[in-house]
């Protein structure tokens, strides 16, 4: 009996000291910290290369730059991988949306964190890597997160992306969780803004109204650009009628790498 006591005691002593030589491997040096500024920072999602591709110029003619977060990244065509080169060179980023586009909570909670990495993390990161990319931020696939998914992709990431929603009764400017305020928060929430999502051009303005007088980024995210008004998409005519928004109230166009490097 005594013997098992001895060797739990090791067991503890050796489970704890590996946690803290993880935790010190893994914590961040950086300071993630810029000066604060009014922004708009505006990302899509899944995998419509073709569409936000066909896009460009609207993009360009004001100026815009978005973050584009890739998922099923080893079913990209080389057609699509070099659409998202040209979207990267013109000043766009390309980051991580998972590999398979799993719920991570639920995945996590039937099989664990290790093999929610393994499958669904390293995956993405290096497909997208071997494609010629580099991916420091990430969306997590139907906003689906937890404060121990987000302890663990940290390690992985700079900054991760959950969603948000309008919130009946209120306007986007109270909605404190969609804005950045330069302090160093690395899990940051968007409004989602497809046509399905009821938010109006007037909802937008009192965001950016709001990102304006404080000096904060107002985050939204779209998927396709499509004149389809019944699912995930924004029909580019609202889209021009966004940025012309964000240039009205002066607000810089940011990626979300842009927030912290």
């Amino acid at each position: 009996m005594r013997r098992w006591l001895v060797w739990a005691f090791v067991v503890f002593i050796a489970s704890t000291l590996t946690g803290w030589w993880v935790y010190n491997i893994y914590k961040p040096t950086y300071t993630f910290t810029k000066p604060a500024q009014a922004a708009l920072v505006i990302s899509f999602d899944d995998r419509y290369v073709e569409a936000w591709h066909k896009h460009r110029d609207l993009f360009k003619r004001y100026g815009v730059r978005a973050t584009f977060f890739i998922t099923v990244t080893d079913q990209l065509t080389a057609a699509e991988v070099q659409m998202l080169r040209d979207l990267s060179a013109d000043g766009h980023e390309i980051a991580s949306h998972s590999f398979t586009h799993i719920n991570a909570p639920k995945f996590v909670k039937q099989e664990g964190m290790a093999a929610y990495v393994e499958q669904d993390i390293i995956p993405s990161i290096k497909t997208l890597q071997s494609q010629g990319f580099s991916p420091v931020t990430f969306a997590y696939p139907y906003g689906a997160r937890s404060r121990e998914l987000d302890r663990e992709l940290s390690k992985y990431f700079y900054l991760l992306r959950g969603d948000s929603w309008k919130d009946a009764g209120k306007g986007i400017d109270e909605l404190d969780r969609i804005y950045y305020t330069f302090s160093g928060r690395r899990v940051i929430h968007a409004l989602g803004i497809d046509a399905n999502s009821g938010v109006s051009l007037q909802d937008l303005e009192a965001g950016f109204a709001r990102a304006s007088r404080n000096k904060e980024a107002i985050n939204i995210y779209a998927h396709n650009i499509s004149e389809d008004s019944a699912g995930y998409s924004i029909s580019p005519h609202t889209l021009e009628k966004i940025f012309k928004l964000a240039k009205q109230y002066q607000l810089q166009s940011l990626t979300f790498r842009d927030l912290v490097l």
